[in-house]
């Protein structure tokens, strides 16, 4: 998973990157609490967002700002009343793509505090659109100065990141760099030339500023201050009257050089009412199954989940028809991912098999043709990160995406593959996609087992990149109990976990496409790597899988949550699966709230540890749905309650990347994480999972042979329209009073109509 310090990289060629620690043992947590913490806002569209301050505004010198493909194309945006700043009284994003900051005026010359009323509605989608509306609550004429600052420095997100986390000089302006002003001064172009690479930022006003800073109103081309460009709009506004301003943002890049004589921008001016924007996920969140359930935080949990499936999609990224591929997360991971990916598509299967199909056609696409040490890249690798036009950034290390720095990535993509053919019986997508899997499965087979001892291993081949290359890919994720971090070459527990599901999951793939032969070649081939395994990997001593085997093939021996896993594949046996369950459900792993990444009892546990001790809800979905698998719903129930009453928590009904491991003794809530992200994919696609595993809806096997159960917080649900056994289906479930679920399903035959979500459980 990418590090809250953005990136995949640990060691720069050129000083620490994103994702490396700090100098002098400092890392992003004790940078993000030294700078303060401020409530951020984010919004966006596709690869498109803004993430600004509670007021609305983006400060200088931080990360916030105008982004499109990871270039940040508006890095201040502020305004101020008679040069103060006013005070906030709410702020909350309406949507994905839009949001609403309510401002009063500061206590001012002749004006009284909160007088004045400011309303900023936003919303994003090619550009951004901003309305501005003033209003005099008062009874006497207001007369102060609405001024407002913008900037541009047209930097790399990595650019950014580190020169935040790591407290270096403001970012310089690289290129040719120049500000230009139109006639009637209601359009600046802010414009950038690195070589052939020339990128803009466009600015329409509705009403023309009656002076402007560092120029007049004349066409110009300038070099800004430091301080940017500013507007200034004199107001005297009479009592109980109300001014309003629209501002349109747009931007460009491209590698032609326009005409050098062209001035003035070529823009045009907001109209006097910007027209509502269409949302774009809006068919996402129709085309979504309906749920229906007793429980408020789930029903509101699910619908918010949808929504942000919806804000993640990324439509530019596959081809296939009505097909999508989830981003990591937002703001800073709004892009393809390998494994986060992969798994976010994965949980949302009952919901949205689409997302799934657009991954598996995009990752299989920049699957791994050669290999390349500073990439990572081996033939069939699936990637870890993709960034699009990272190589035309300054930094040398933009040149290295798309990177394949990831172990798991590769026997993820034939699980999810095979489990997309389990839930929707797509037999051409198999089809299409048989070379990559092969080429996939070969890389397993090859370069993933670098020592042929039937394991698959990373080392990082080069200074640059993550020393770590699992899930838990922080550079102190692999320790052993006394705290001791281990070396490489690294066989994580639940990457041969993964191994074995995807042989079995290629097995019966092969079997569909007529290759009999392939498929029971897969299943002896898995069927000796679980005997070895459990052989190789299993602690006597503390009834518990190893971690990982370090370089020396020594058993790394802390416990951790990564052996539930184990249980979502299935590779674990079945005896010693019920001692892993009860490890997995004792104090020192459950907090209460949801599996820790690391237990209490361990030298490196820290529950603000970022892999060592905090919990994650993916990893505990990913848990409850191996619980389920081998029985132990009663566990399995225990854990999502934890999560569903986190989620009871959150305000917006969205589960965070992760919380901080204390328990719910220490705490009556779940602590934050400072530098979590909301949305992240696979938190938001972990309500998907649990809905999903409380329903029986087991992508891992063929058929409905999951186990529901539910939680002590939920009586009843239903998930209509649900895709599960190839094909869509009505999927309820009860506590029947006697301490028994049961279950009723019917296949539909035709796509599920949406219940509505107030309807009552359907009979």
């Amino acid at each position: 998973m990418p590090c809250p310090a953005l990136s995949v990289w640990s060691v720069a060629t050129s000083g620490p990157f994103l994702g490396a620690p700090a100098p002098h043992g400092r890392d992003h947590l004790a940078n993000e609490v030294e700078r303060g913490t401020r409530m951020r806002i984010t919004i966006n569209d596709d690869t498109t967002f803004l993430t600004c301050d509670e007021q609305g505004d983006v400060p200088a010198g931080l990360e916030l700002g105008l982004y499109y493909q990871d270039i940040r194309f508006l890095s201040r945006y502020e305004l101020r009343l008679d040069g103060q700043r006013p005070l906030l009284l709410a702020a909350r994003g309406t949507d994905y793509c839009a949001a609403i900051h309510f401002l009063a005026n500061p206590v001012l010359p002749n004006i009284s505090r909160g007088q004045i009323g400011i309303i900023r509605r936003r919303g994003i989608g090619p550009g951004l659109t901003e309305t501005i509306e003033v209003t005099n609550y008062g009874d006497q004429a207001a007369e102060f100065t609405l001024d407002l600052r913008f900037d541009a420095d047209f930097a790399h997100v990595f650019e950014i990141k580190r020169n935040i986390e790591f407290h270096q000089e403001s970012l310089r302006r690289r290129g040719d760099y120049s500000l230009e002003v139109s006639p009637d001064g209601r359009a600046l172009r802010f414009r950038n030339e690195r070589g052939a690479l020339v990128r803009e930022t466009t600015l329409a006003l509705s009403m023309t500023p009656s002076a402007m800073t560092p120029s007049a109103m004349t066409p110009s081309a300038m070099t800004p201050s430091a301080t940017g460009h500013m507007c200034h709009y004199p107001l005297r506004l009479a009592a109980h009257e109300r001014w309003c301003l629209e501002l349109a943002f747009g931007f460009a890049s491209s590698h032609a050089h326009p005409d050098a004589g062209q001035v003035a921008p070529d823009v045009d001016v907001p109209p006097a009412s910007t027209p509502p924007m269409v949302r774009p996920g809006a068919g996402i969140v129709l085309r979504a199954p309906a749920v229906t359930t007793d429980s408020f935080v789930l029903d509101q949990g699910y619908e918010q989940s949808v929504r942000d499936y919806a804000a993640l999609r990324l439509e530019s990224e596959t081809s296939g028809d009505g097909e999508f591929v989830i981003a990591a997360g937002i703001p800073w991971f709004m892009t393809l991912f390998g494994r986060d990916s992969l798994i976010a598509a994965y949980q949302a299967l009952p919901i949205f098999p689409e997302a799934a199909k657009g991954v598996l056609r995009a990752l299989a696409r920049f699957q791994g043709t050669k290999v390349d040490h500073a990439r990572g890249e081996q033939p069939g690798k699936i990637l870890h990160e993709y960034r699009v036009g990272a190589g035309s950034g300054a930094l040398r290390v933009l040149s290295m995406f798309p990177y394949y720095g990831s172990v798991d990535a590769t026997p993820l993509f034939l699980m999810v593959l095979a489990a997309v053919y389990r839930v929707t019986g797509d037999l051409e997508l198999v089809r299409t996609l048989r070379e990559p899997a092969l080429r996939a499965l070969a890389w397993m087979e090859r370069d993933g087992d670098r020592d042929g001892d039937g394991y698959i291993e990373y080392l990082r081949e080069t200074e640059a990149g993550l020393r770590n290359q699992g899930w838990k890919d922080s550079f102190d994720a692999i320790r052993f109990r006394d705290g001791r971090p281990a070396q490489g070459p690294i066989a994580l527990c639940e990457v041969q976990g993964y191994a074995y599901a995807a042989r079995i999951g290629l097995a019966e793939i092969s079997a569909a496409l007529g290759d009999r032969e392939l498929a029971n070649k897969l299943v002896a081939q898995a069927a000796a790597l679980k005997q070895r395994f459990n052989r190789d990997f299993w602690l006597p001593d503390r009834n518990y899988y190893a971690l990982a085997l370090d370089g020396d093939k020594r058993p790394v021996d802390s416990i951790t949550s990564n052996p539930g896993h184990l249980l979502w594949t299935g590779i674990a046996d079945a005896d010693k699966a019920a001692l892993v369950a009860q490890r997995l459900l004792s104090p020192e792993l459950f907090s209460g709230w949801g599996i820790r990444t690391m237990a209490t009892t361990e030298g490196g546990y820290n529950p603000l540890s970022y892999h060592c001790g905090s919990v994650w809800p993916h990893d505990t979905s990913l848990i409850v749905a191996g619980l389920a698998r081998y029985g132990f719903t009663e566990g399995a129930a225990k854990v999502s309650n934890g999560l569903l009453t986190a989620l009871r928590f959150y305000s917006d009904h969205r589960l965070p990347e992760l919380f901080a491991g204390y328990s719910t003794s220490d705490a009556p809530f779940p602590v934050e994480y400072p530098t979590a992200n909301r949305p992240q994919a696979w938190a938001s696609g972990s309500i998907f999972l649990l809905v999903g595993a409380m329903l029986g809806l087991d992508a891992s096997a063929s058929g409905l042979k999951g186990q529901p159960f539910l939680p002590e917080a939920v009586r009843r649900l239903c998930l209509e329209g649900a895709w599960a056994n190839r094909g869509r289906m009505r999927v309820a479930v009860e506590h029947t009073g006697r301490g028994a679920i049961a279950r009723h399903m019917r296949r539909l035959p035709e796509p599920g109509r949406r219940w509505p979500w107030s309807a009552p459980l359907p009979t």
